[in-house]
């Protein structure tokens, strides 16, 4: 009877090995949302732009990494929750400097120019070869204009 409550008290206590492999588990998972998104932003952006907006797949790795994590410190072991401890906030530091890097950095700021719906002002400017062109010389056809300083 008295080992049966000493190995209860073990269970309740929980595993130092146990709490550490959680937390690393959740630190790998978490790397691995972060890492992810940049590698297939790389890779697939110009043929899929809104990977590029939508991180959800990626947050949703690194929560599960985050509560991974945390669940690791509260199955460690008391005297055995230093390094879950450390992962959990290495997790959290790591989101949200993900966070700022996706949302704070990137931000475009606003530009000002014409309003949308309204006629572009006239214009002329030289051609590749040098002779004026207008924009009204294509008014009501479809058109495409690129500005570009220099030579290519």
């Amino acid at each position: 009877m008295q080992r049966e409550m000493r190995d209860e008290r073990a269970d309740i206590q929980g595993s130092p090995s146990r709490g550490r492999f959680l937390a690393f588990g959740g630190f790998a998972l978490t790397m691995l949302g972060v890492i992810g998104y940049f590698v297939v932003v790389l890779h697939f952006a110009a043929r899929l732009p809104q990977v590029r907006n939508d991180a959800i797949p990626n947050w949703i790795l690194i929560e599960m990494g985050i509560v991974l994590s945390a669940f690791g410190v509260a199955t460690a072991g008391a005297g055995h929750r230093r390094l879950p401890v450390v992962l959990t906030v290495l997790n959290g530091l790591v989101a949200m400097a993900f966070a700022a890097l996706l949302y704070d950095f990137t931000l475009v700021p606003p530009a000002s120019g014409p309003a949308l719906g309204v006629a572009a002002p006239a214009f002329t400017l030289p051609d590749q070869g040098g002779r004026p062109v207008s924009l009204s010389d294509f008014r009501g056809r479809p058109l495409l204009l690129v500005f570009y300083r220099g030579h290519w």
